[in-house]
């Protein structure tokens, strides 16, 4: 049979066939060693040893060389479009100073809405997709981008619009969002206020252009209440997009409960969740995107609660959450990292960041798996074996990145 490519001698595949998965182990994996992929048509048409995949497809070969391969990463929570820095602010949380005072200062968020507004669109577009690149380079092939750093409805559209041309531009699939960040300066004190033009005006001015995929809230204290956050999570699913929420980071006011109302596909960062939230998130299929790089970004370590989300079955994925607080535009960074800071063995951390990932995207059917009929996004890794993940890192180990089958990265 004829395939646009053949992959063949790979030292070891690991993969996730019947996910997501809320308990990952080597039972439910798809482990598969000396092994051999074809690809058509930028979809995987089989995988099994590699022998047996050269004899049945003739085609254009891929010598893996022994290297481990895993699907393509997918990052579903980044802040990719903006302007300007924030590095002296690393200097304040040295000295003690916290987030929430950072911005309750004017810095912050606040700050990078200022030099985002100032941007123009090309210089937007233009760091953008240098950082695109990066994130592809290191094994990203599927990112979630937020807009939410201009607060205004012509800001919010023009940054929707970059992340649009991203995504045409760029060999990287994008998933839009449109974020609500916190409320403008002028309504800190009247932010239900604002909270209603976002659900009433911007909400539907972003639907009507089919600028977005999702509808996010930062609910959390300084940023939106639950009652706030519901009010715009309900206009985004009024207008036709899915729903995503930033909830419980920096402090617990509730926001995580709105799962239990509200169909969320996923609660990000939760690092102040209740264990007993965990159940809720459970029962409605909602997916934990947590943020290792962000914690540590932070300088709190505040762990969101682990043991109790994997003990009430909650599916749990990572995100690098790259952003002007959190400057780390790598996935794969955040999957090596994981470990370590959220005690997620490393077949679970694999896991959390390809297909368990694609499901806080609804994108699980096609994407974050090396098996047939999904997209052929394919990482080769300079590893010996998935267990490898975190044990080595601080370097690019991506030596071979495909994306739909087309080979966009190569070191081997």
């Amino acid at each position: 049979m004829k395939a646009d490519l053949i992959i063949y001698n790979i030292g070891e595949l690991v993969s996730f066939r019947n996910g997501p998965l809320a308990r990952v182990s080597e039972d439910n994996a798809v482990i598969v060693r000396d092994a051999g992929i074809a690809v058509r048509g930028g979809v995987i048409v089989a995988v099994g040893r590699s022998g047996e995949i050269r004899s049945r497809f003739e085609g254009e070969t891929l010598d893996a060389q022994g290297l481990l391969a895993t699907p393509g990463l997918v990052d579903p929570h980044t802040h990719l479009v903006f302007a300007g820095s924030r590095e002296d602010e690393f200097n304040l949380k040295l000295q003690g100073v916290s987030y929430s005072e950072i911005l309750a200062r004017g810095g912050g968020i606040y700050r990078t809405v200022k030099a985002t507004l100032e941007a123009g669109f090309n210089d937007l577009l233009s760091r953008a997709a240098k950082a695109a690149s990066l994130m592809l380079s290191h094994g990203t092939t599927t990112v979630e981008v937020k807009s939410g750093y201009a607060l205004s409805l012509e800001g919010e559209l023009k940054m929707l619009k970059v992340v649009k041309a991203l995504g045409e531009a760029s060999k990287i699939t994008v998933i839009p969002t449109l974020l609500a960040h916190v409320p403008p300066r002028e309504y800190r004190e009247s932010s239900l206020e604002y909270a209603r033009h976002f659900a009433e005006i911007m909400v539907p001015a972003v639907s009507r252009e089919k600028l977005a995929v999702y509808v996010d809230v930062f609910c959390d204290r300084g940023a939106f209440n639950v009652e706030e956050s519901r009010i715009i999570i309900e206009a985004g699913l009024k207008h036709g997009l899915r729903a995503r929420m930033h909830a419980d980071q920096l402090a617990y006011i509730g926001c995580s409960k709105l799962a239990a109302e509200l169909p969320i596909d996923s609660l990000d960062h939760l690092e102040k969740m209740p264990e007993e939230n965990a159940r809720i998130l459970a029962e409605k299929g909602v997916t934990a995107v947590l943020t290792p790089t962000s914690i540590m970004a932070m300088m709190e370590l505040k762990k969101p609660p682990i043991e109790a989300l994997r003990k009430a079955g909650v599916t749990i994925a990572v995100a690098s959450d790259y952003n002007p607080n959190n400057m780390t535009p790598l996935q794969q960074t955040a999957m090596d990292i994981a470990p370590y800071i959220l005690n997620l063995t490393p077949l679970e951390a694999l896991a959390a960041a390809t297909v368990n990932a694609a499901k806080s995207l609804n994108m699980h059917h096609k994407l974050g798996s090396i098996s047939e009929g999904y997209r052929a996004d394919i990482v080769l890794w300079e590893l010996e074996n998935y267990k490898w993940i975190g044990y080595m890192w601080g370097y690019n180990k991506a030596l071979a990145v495909l994306k739909d089958g087309i080979i966009v990265h190569e070191k081997i």
